[in-house]
């Protein structure tokens, strides 16, 4: 007799799901994405017990017809795709017509769904994939599906969910990354009967942050918005001194599907190294918006891992929007109190939504405010306290959702379009500068200051210095200095170093950098690794504006980096040397990384120490930088430059003012 056995349909059902359904969260990323193909423009999340006993979504879509409901829950039914070709052209969440066949195999389902327009609408029950009953009813437009005991019939697999708060936990992550993939759509999210968040779905990114992560996430962003080689990147990111321990925080869409990618990881991640402490990762909303034909979304079983027929397209543009966004975007840390965000209108206690900003220096009339109050209603608090709550309401869409076009959507939404194959230039951006006017940017490497062409480095000569008053020095550390209402605290060692590292770097793309000549040459003595890193690197190293000569294991430095002191140069030099040859790079992308990361510890020997006394002069010199230069706001250990405090601050601890 034969070993090898044909599964009845029911049992290849269920070992089917468990490839979609292995858990309370995955039930809810399906339908979530369901909803959102539908055209919804408000969903409804509501669970009990982490979800294994109650999900219930809720959505305002396009509905389905009466007899459309027994077919959705059959294996291989989907409305999003009729042959192959439709592969290559996908734009929507959902398309191989398994997530409703494999909840319903495992679970107690209710589907009621009504056609938009239409008079009644239609209910289905099913246990176990087996149809119940299917009857017409009247229900809401939209669909609603409820999912109860999940795993009931598959116990082996109902004693692997975790604890009702940890399924909860994993709901509320895959939530939170539908949420904030579309700010277009209001999302309102129940546990165990208690609002955790409503977000508005005005389209407006920081304003879905704010609802989902809270306000100290929200009020530490910067806006990244860059388009090049087809590809373009827009979103959010954290600033510098908002950094995790873990990359979890790290959120990536493509064309607004949440995704694993490894190639968009390390591009944040080598664009934030000069700005974060090593070991520490950014967090961000970042949406690559692609041709769909570039990408195979089809390569894992829940959708979450992608491949690109050009990884290092998708890298490039990472790398140079987070770039730009970080050099241009970023304001230094302050030291100020910060608004109390209750505010109070006809008797209700309001929550004040976060944004716009504006700049502090000027004094502009108080703006309307967005609120919603404790039911969850949004509404704009008037001057005189009342509340106008229709202007703030999701309209709902007249039509079933239809295919994107190439246009883009407004720069504050997720636009679903991508750009045509022949765009390849990057075109100029605004980027958003709370501190001073906006400007424009094309690429990580413009700056306001005009680029010197004998050596590259950037002059604080060619943007006007701001009055200034340096008070004196903290304990030779740290300088203090009054400009307007403001006082700055600033670390001169940190300032110092990412002065060099920025000049240094600038100088790598330079065919004839600067330097110093040096009478008598400076010893530096290198192991038989170090002497191997400088063979490997000397293109590199030379570009920065080293001359040497080597005999045996001794090199004679005949020239110097302009931005160094004889005094370090050695050191510098050395510390440079060293760094490359604790770890070899491979791949151009590899190589400059770590060419980079080598002269971090360059520049950090070659500033002024903290501790020591240096004439006025040179702590004036740094102080003309610092205040000048956009980029001289973290050092390239990730550690923070100058703080900020407020005349206001400060005359409110001194109780000057309440």
């Amino acid at each position: 007799m034969g070993k090898i056995n044909v599964l009845g349909f029911d049992v290849a059902n269920l070992i089917a799901a468990g490839e979609v359904v292995d858990r309370p969260s995955s039930v809810v990323k399906e339908l979530l994405e369901n909803a959102i193909d539908a055209g919804a423009t408000k969903i409804t999340v509501e669970i009990k017990n982490g979800g294994s006993s109650f999900i219930r979504i809720s959505d305002d879509g396009c509905g389905m017809e009466h007899e459309d409901l027994p077919t959705a829950i059959l294996r291989h039914a989907t409305s999003k795709i009729k042959n192959a070709d439709d592969l290559n052209e996908i734009m929507t969440l959902g398309f191989r017509g398994e997530a409703l066949a494999a909840i319903s195999s495992v679970s107690k389902v209710r589907i009621m769904s009504r056609q938009r327009g239409s008079e009644m609408g239609s209910l289905l029950e099913a246990h176990g994939g087996e149809i119940q009953s299917h009857i017409k009813s009247g229900c809401t437009e939209g669909t609603t599906v409820i999912v109860e005991d999940i795993f009931y019939n598959v116990p082996a697999r109902k004693k692997f969910l975790k604890s009702d708060r940890a399924e909860t936990s994993a709901v509320s992550a895959v939530v939170e990354k539908v949420a904030l993939s579309r700010p277009d759509i209001s999302f309102r999210y129940i546990t165990d009967g208690g609002l955790k968040y409503l977000t508005q779905g005005d389209g407006n990114l920081q304003n879905a942050v704010y609802a989902v992560l809270g306000r100290d996430v929200a009020k530490k962003t910067v806006k990244v918005m860059r388009q090049d080689g087809g590809i373009k990147v827009q979103g959010y990111i954290s600033t510098p001194e908002y950094a995790s321990a873990y990359r979890t925080q790290e959120n990536f869409y493509i064309n607004s599907r949440f995704v694993k990618s490894k190639t968009a990881q390390a591009a944040i991640e080598q664009a934030y190294a000069s700005y974060i402490p090593s070991g520490k990762f950014p967090f961000c909303v970042l949406n690559i918006i692609i041709d769909p034909s570039s990408v195979d979304v089809n390569v894992h079983p829940a959708k979450l891992e992608v491949k690109f027929s050009n990884e290092k397209l998708v890298f490039d543009a990472v790398y140079y929007a987070v770039r730009t966004a970080l050099d241009g975007g970023i304001q230094r840390p302050t030291l100020y109190d910060e608004p109390d965000n209750i505010v109070s209108g006809k008797g209700k206690e309001l929550l004040q939504a976060p944004f716009p900003v504006t700049d502090r220096s000027e004094k502009t009339p108080k703006a309307e405010k967005i609120v919603f109050d404790t039911n969850s209603n949004f509404g704009i608090l008037r001057q005189d306290n009342t509340i106008n709550y229709s202007d703030l309401q999701p309209q709902k869409s007249n039509a079933p959702v239809s295919r994107p076009s190439n246009d883009y959507a407004d720069e504050e939404a997720f636009s679903l379009s991508f750009p045509k194959k022949q765009e390849q230039k990057a075109e100029p951006i605004r980027v958003e500068n709370h501190n001073e006017n906006p400007k424009i940017l094309g690429d990580v490497s413009d700056f306001d200051e005009k680029t010197d062409e004998k050596d590259g480095t950037t002059s604080p000569n060619d943007k006007i210095v701001p009055d200034y008053k340096i008070i004196g020095e903290a304990f030779n550390s740290y300088v203090i200095l009054e400009m307007g209402d403001l006082m700055y605290l600033i670390d001169k060692h940190a300032a110092h170093e990412r002065i060099i590292f920025e000049d240094l770097k600038k100088k790598l793309s330079l065919k004839a950098p600067s330097s110093q000549v040096l009478m008598l040459p400076v010893v530096a003595h290198l192991n038989n690794e170090e002497l191997i890193a400088l063979h490997q690197y000397g293109d590199e190293i030379k570009k920065t504006g080293f001359s040497y000569d080597i005999d045996e294991k001794a090199v004679y430095l005949h020239e110097i980096p302009s931005e160094i002191e004889v005094s370090g140069a050695q050191d510098a030099f050395s510390a440079l040397v060293s760094r490359l040859a604790a770890k070899e790079g491979y791949g151009e992308l590899t190589r400059y990384e770590h060419f980079e990361k080598a002269l971090y510890q360059a520049s950090c020997k070659a500033a002024i120490k903290a501790g020591r006394v240096y004439d006025h002069a040179h702590i004036k010199w740094i102080c003309d930088r610092v205040l000048t230069l956009d980029n001289i706001k973290y050092c390239p250990h990730g550690r923070p430059i100058a703080f900020e405090i407020t005349k206001h601050f400060l005359e409110k601890q001194f109780e000057r003012i309440k």
